[in-house]
């Protein structure tokens, strides 16, 4: 029945007023919007929102009933997406509070426990915001999380912070070089408190990262400086290409310059100089080895050119030959226009000592011809000095070496110097025999000079020993004058005795003459014998030496006659002893 009586009405109400709307989206939004203006919420049913709406004109802007509860639905479930964010952006809002809170706690740290977070901010009306403990609790972790994150990168930032000033430190320290060792150097940091700041391992990092800098900047500038050296060098080497080439061009280099005597002339330039200051690339004598290279490719090129010239018959050089004239005659080719004056006069000067050379080899080989003809002609012993040519030319005329001259004319030259050789040998050997002879002559007479002075000191020495003698027997006549009457046999004996010493010292004397005239024959045997030793036989002979001898044999006899004499008189003694003994 209640039904019944709200259909009537809400049909009386369609017939009492009807809105027109330009289409039908405009008539949904109008019923929508009516909708909102009684505030009909999302968990509203249809006949709730009715009754409040189906009073209103807007209520027909739908003209069915199926119309009207899908726009309804439409609206619910755009106001149930609109509470929904109505409660998103208040939860959110409230988070935002409740983090706000915890980033205004100072006394919160990322370490801090979510039971002790409780105890501090359960009074404060933005920690009971969030309705959920389970979202208070996340939304704490998240944050010490993030805190967590943020003491971290501010840590880091720190330790970047120190790291940097202790590399400002350690760039201000004026001994802190490429070369230097941790170990020597940290006990003079450790008072800085940039230092003290760091950890010991960072320290040492930093400080291995500075060296490294410092190397790396070391070898940059070693770099910039070998660039520097190695560009200065390659202009001293264009330089000294371009004097060769100066050189080359004035004559003073050629293919047949040798790099000592070139050395020379410019060893006292500033090119050369510059060149050989340099410490890499080319010296000052590969520059020159490459210029004469190519010098002496053109110069064989050239050279080739004038030999085939030369082999045509065309140009003849011999040791006679001037340049002008060769010069001339190689122009006149065309193939050899080309070729440069310098190359020109090094060829010739070259052609004319190959001739000059094979003129002397003939020279050479017609002597050694000459020689063995000569050394011929020595072999033959009928060959003298009054020879003709006509008459000893059938002796060798069938040989060898006078057919390898093959010019008679040249051969009997040979032949006639051949022959005055011989009668300058011949002459040569009249003359070594007279002064052979003249020389044997001198010997014959200073030997006999000598024999003359020898026999004199041999009288003189004998006259020397007969006084010895005499003044021995008045010695002994004295001493035999005390004795008495009944001695007279003892003297006679002893008269007897001095008589016979006397004959036997006589005796001696001839025999020793005899062995000098003995002696004397030998040593001319000896001399006659040994030609060659009689220089050095007087020498002997008239040296201290043998005077030594003599007086040694002097000596030997004086000492044998006394011995004699004293053992006549201990047999005169003997006997008296013995005759007393008798009596």
């Amino acid at each position: 029945v209640g039904k019944n009586n709200v259909i009537p009405t809400e049909e009386k109400t369609n017939e009492d007023e009807t809105l027109v709307y330009a289409n039908k989206l405009e008539a949904k939004n109008a019923f929508k919007a009516l909708l909102e203006s009684v505030n009909v919420q999302s968990d509203w049913t249809w006949e709730q929102a009715m009754r409040e709406i189906i009073n209103d004109k807007r209520y027909n802007a739908l003209k069915t009933l199926g119309e009207r509860k899908q726009a309804f639905n439409e609206y619910l479930g755009q106001r149930k997406k609109l509470e929904a964010e109505e409660r998103r952006m208040k939860q959110k809002k409230a988070r935002e509070e409740f983090t706000k809170m915890l980033e205004e706690c100072k006394e919160l740290t990322s370490s801090m426990r979510w039971s002790k977070a409780i105890s501090m901010f359960e009074n404060d009306e933005r920690f009971n915001a969030v309705e959920r403990p389970r979202d208070r609790e996340d939304l704490f972790e998240s944050y010490m999380v993030e805190l967590e994150r943020k003491e971290k990168e501010n840590a880091a930032e720190e330790h970047r912070r120190n790291i940097a000033e202790y590399r400002k430190f350690l760039e201000s320290c004026d001994y802190v070089k490429v070369n230097s060792h941790w170990r020597k150097i940290q006990d003079r940091l450790e008072d800085d408190d940039r230092y003290l700041r760091l950890e010991k391992i960072d320290r040492l990092l930093v400080f291995q990262d500075y060296i490294r800098d410092l190397e790396k900047e070391e070898e940059e500038q070693k770099r910039i400086q070998k660039d520097r050296i190695r560009r200065g060098e390659r202009k001293n080497r264009d330089a000294f290409r371009k004097l060769l080439e100066e050189h080359v061009a004035a004559g003073n280099l050629t293919a047949k310059t040798q790099w000592r005597e070139y050395c020379l002339k410019v060893r006292d330039l500033p090119q050369y100089q510059a060149v050989a200051s340099n410490t890499s690339g080319s010296t000052p004598k590969d520059l020159f080895e490459d210029v004469a290279e190519e010098l002496e490719k053109q110069y064989h090129e050239d050279k080739t050119l004038i030999k085939d010239t030369i082999k045509s018959g065309k140009i003849i050089v011999v040791t006679t030959s001037i340049f002008e004239d060769f010069k001339v005659a190689v122009l006149e080719e065309a193939a050899c226009q080309t070729i440069s004056e310098i190359n020109l006069k090094l060829i010739f000067e070259e052609l004319l000592e190959r001739a000059k050379e094979k003129e002397e080899k003939e020279a050479k080989k017609r002597q050694r011809l000459a020689d063995d003809f000569t050394n011929m002609l020595y072999t033959i012993k009928d060959i003298t000095t009054s020879s003709k040519w006509e008459d000893c030319k059938p002796l060798f005329e069938e040989t060898q070496e006078y057919r390898s001259i093959g010019d008679e004319s040249y051969s009997r030259e040979i032949f006639e110097e051949y022959i005055t050789y011989l009668k300058e040998k011949a002459k040569e050997k009249e003359r070594k025999r007279e002064e052979e002879k003249a020389k044997k002559e001198k010997e014959r007479e200073e030997k006999e000079k000598r024999k003359e002075k020898e026999k004199k000191e041999k009288d003189r020495e004998r006259e020397k020993e007969k006084s010895k003698d005499r003044h021995r027997k008045d010695e002994t006549d004295s001493d035999n004058q005390d004795i008495t009457d009944s001695h007279g046999y003892k003297e006679e004996k002893k008269k007897e005795k001095d008589k016979e010493r006397k004959h036997r010292k006589r005796h001696q004397s001839s025999m020793e003459d005899v062995d000098s005239e003995k002696e004397e024959k030998e040593e001319s045997k000896k001399s006659r014998r040994h030609g060659s030793e009689r220089k050095k036989s007087r020498k002997h002979a008239n040296s201290p030496e043998s005077d030594n001898e003599s007086r040694h044999r002097r000596h030997k006899r004086e000492h044998w006659d006394g011995s004699r004499k004293i053992g006549g008189l201990e047999e005169l003694e003997d006997g008296e002893l013995g005759d007393d003994a008798e009596n």
